[in-house]
C-alpha cells in the first residue's frame, strides 16, 4: 500500500507480520499477538470499558479500525471525545503495562483519533487520548488498574 508523503499518518499495522503480509504493514516492530495475548487483550479492554463507564464516560467505538491502525475505545467524556489506549499484562516482568506506550505512539493515536472524527463525523468538541494499564495476575482477587488522562 503506497502512501503519499504528505500523509501525517503511517501505514504499518502493528501486529500484522507473517505469511500473506507485505509491504509497510509486514515491518512492523510488534511482535505478532498469539490466541493468549488476543485474550488477555480482550479481557483488559473490557475491564478498561468497565473502569471508565463506572467513572461517567460513554462508549461510543470498541476496537474502530481504518487502513492506519486501530483504536482500542473510543468514548465521551462530558464534551470530550476520547480514544483509550488499553495495555494489559499478566505481570510486569517486562515493565508496567503503560510504559509500552511511547511518546511515538501516544502521537500516531492522536492522528488515529482525527482520522476517526473526520471518518465518523464526530466533530466538535474536545479530542484526547488517554490510557488504562491493566495488571492481571494469575491468582489475584482483582486487576491492578492505572488510568492516565491526557497523554496526547
Amino acid at each position: 500500500m503506497h502512501t503519499p508523503a504528505h500523509d501525517p499518518i503511517p501505514t504499518a499495522t502493528p501486529g500484522r507480520t507473517g505469511a500473506g503480509h507485505t509491504g509497510p504493514e509486514a515491518a512492523s516492530t510488534e511482535p505478532a499477538r498469539t490466541g493468549h495475548n488476543l485474550r488477555l487483550g480482550a479481557t483488559g479492554e473490557s475491564i478498561a470499558a468497565e473502569y471508565l463507564v463506572a467513572r461517567g464516560f460513554v462508549p461510543v467505538a470498541h476496537n474502530w479500525r481504518c487502513r492506519y491502525g486501530e483504536l482500542d475505545l473510543v468514548m465521551r467524556d462530558g464534551g470530550a471525545y476520547v480514544a483509550v489506549e488499553v495495555k494489559t499484562r499478566s505481570g510486569t516482568g517486562y515493565g508496567s503495562p503503560l510504559e509500552a506506550i511511547t511518546a511515538r505512539k501516544a502521537a500516531r493515536l492522536r492522528r488515529l483519533l482525527l482520522e476517526w472524527s473526520a471518518q465518523t463525523g464526530n466533530r466538535g468538541g474536545e479530542l484526547r487520548v488517554d490510557a488504562v494499564g491493566i495488571t492481571l495476575r494469575p491468582g489475584a482477587e482483582s486487576p491492578s488498574i492505572t488510568y492516565l488522562r491526557a497523554i496526547a
